[in-house]
């Protein structure tokens, strides 16, 4: 069954167009077929970006009656795939109007772009675009239940639905963490300094943020040998992670990580939390305990 875009009419954030998308298409296959999709809906045209400084582009007219994607050559097939999936964000969004001559020119760091901190019109659209490739490369009702088949979340199972989904490491980190029931975090350090943290709604607040450098006991005995070896999974202190409050609601803490490049480490923290009544005896305990 095709898709028309008449049948994605109404539908104007990106959240409503995939479920909308989804509902059209009960049937779609894995790794979603995004080409196919593209030609479906009126985008005539993919190919090489021949611009320089750029990841992807929009070529369209002032009302996207059809449209053109480009993306820049020599990217893998990944990031290909949601380089035309962002693109496809910016075409299919009604409010999403080019910003000169009928072009959208997107950047890397746009298509990195998870929040918009500024109120920037061009900002908001960006960080809208790339919520609705990841929800379409990663539809939520396709990725949650892979995500319960696991108690124990490992690295493993990350790169697994990668794979399956046809997705980058980075880009799954983020959709692993966000629909995880287990309380996990999934960080991605760059020479030593953190620059992505993503985080289920139980994990409790880790005590590091962006751009923070690691420390030895973050870090440095669990070591791995070569790129993509996985390490064992290891038991941690919690005081290394969180700040007092959040380290007393965890019981166990326990870590892996993975090499992706050189200087590029992904991350992985999974919590097993005390019950809610043993939490609040032990803040009992430390608010009445006699200081000397």
């Amino acid at each position: 069954m095709t898709l028309s875009r008449l049948e994605l009419d109404g539908a104007g954030s990106p959240d409503a167009l995939v479920t909308r998308i989804l509902k059209l298409k009960p049937d779609l296959q894995l790794p979603v077929p995004i080409e196919d999709l593209c030609a479906d809906l009126d985008i005539f045209r993919i190919a090489d970006l021949e611009t320089e400084g750029f990841e992807a582009a929009l070529i369209t007219d002032n009302v996207k009656s059809k449209g053109a994607i480009l993306v820049a050559k020599g990217r893998s097939r990944q990031r290909r795939r949601f380089s035309i999936a962002h693109e496809l964000g910016h075409f299919l969004i009604p409010a999403h109007m080019p910003p000169t001559d009928g072009q959208f020119l997107c950047s890397a760091e746009q298509l990195q772009q998870l929040s918009d901190k500024d109120q920037d019109r061009r900002a908001r659209m960006e960080v809208e675009a790339n919520r609705f490739a990841a929800l379409l490369l990663m539809p939520p009702p396709l990725l949650r239940p892979r995500l319960r088949q696991v108690r124990q979340p490992r690295i493993e199972q990350l790169v697994a639905l990668a794979e399956t989904f046809d997705v980058s490491k980075d880009a799954m980190a983020r959709a692993f963490a966000e629909y995880n029931d287990e309380p996990v975090a999934v960080l991605i350090w760059r020479d030593g300094r953190l620059v992505r943290c993503y985080r289920s709604q139980s994990m409790p607040w880790l005590g590091v943020g962006l751009g923070d450098r690691a420390t030895c006991e973050q870090l440095g005995p669990n070591t791995t040998v070569g790129v993509a070896s996985v390490s064992d999974l290891a038991m941690v202190a919690t005081e290394t992670w969180f700040a007092d409050r959040s380290a007393r609601q965890v019981l166990e803490l326990s870590e892996q990580r993975m090499p992706l490049r050189v200087g590029v480490i992904l991350q992985m923290l999974h919590a097993e939390l005390r019950d809610e009544d043993e939490s609040e005896d032990r803040d009992s305990v430390q608010r009445w305990r006699p200081r000397f």
